[in-house]
C-alpha cells in the first residue's frame, strides 16, 4: 500500500514534468525501451491536409517533420498508420484503412526535414474535411549503408 507521502511525491513529479513539457505537445519521440535505447529519430505529430500541396499532392496528403538522430544517412522512411473519417469516425474507404507507405528521402545525420506523403491515389472523391490519423508510427528506416531500423509493432506510435 502506498503511503500518503509517496503519493504526494509522485503527484509533484508528474506535475513538474507536465509543466516542463508544456508547449512541446506536438513533438513526439519514442520512449526508451527496456534496453534503454531510444529510436533514431524525433518526429512531429502528422497533419492531414486536404488542400493542394504543389509537386506533392492535389487533393489529400500527410505532413510531418522528421529529425534523423542516427549517425547514418537515411535513404527511405516507411510509415504505418490508419485513417478515419472525422465526422463518422469510421473508415473513409470501402477496403482497409490501414496504410504502410514508403517515402524516398535523403536525410543526413542531424538533419530535420518536412516529409510530405500524397494520399491522392487512395481517394476517389476528395475529402471535404481532414481525416483523423491514428496509430501513426515509423515502421522502418533504411540507411544508405544498407542497414535498417524497424518497429514492426508500433512501439513508438503517435496516438
Amino acid at each position: 500500500m502506498k503511503s500518503r507521502s509517496s503519493s504526494a511525491a509522485l503527484f509533484f513529479i508528474i506535475t513538474l514534468l507536465l509543466t516542463a513539457c508544456d508547449g512541446a505537445v506536438n513533438i513526439i519521440s519514442g520512449w526508451p525501451t527496456a534496453s534503454g535505447k531510444a529510436p533514431p529519430f524525433i518526429i512531429t505529430r502528422p497533419v492531414f491536409e486536404i488542400n493542394e500541396h504543389p509537386n506533392y499532392f492535389h487533393c489529400a496528403g500527410m505532413v510531418f517533420n522528421f529529425l534523423n538522430t542516427a549517425q547514418k544517412d537515411v535513404d527511405r522512411i516507411t510509415v504505418s498508420f490508419m485513417l478515419f473519417d472525422a465526422v463518422t469516425q469510421t473508415s473513409p474507404f470501402t477496403g482497409s484503412n490501414k496504410f504502410e507507405i514508403t517515402k524516398l528521402d535523403h536525410v543526413s545525420p542531424g538533419e530535420n526535414i518536412k516529409v510530405i506523403i500524397s494520399l491522392d491515389r487512395f481517394f476517389y472523391i476528395a475529402p471535404k474535411e481532414p481525416c483523423i490519423i491514428d496509430f501513426f508510427y515509423i515502421s522502418e528506416i533504411h540507411y544508405t549503408d544498407g542497414s535498417c531500423w524497424q518497429d514492426k509493432y508500433g512501439i513508438y506510435r503517435v496516438d
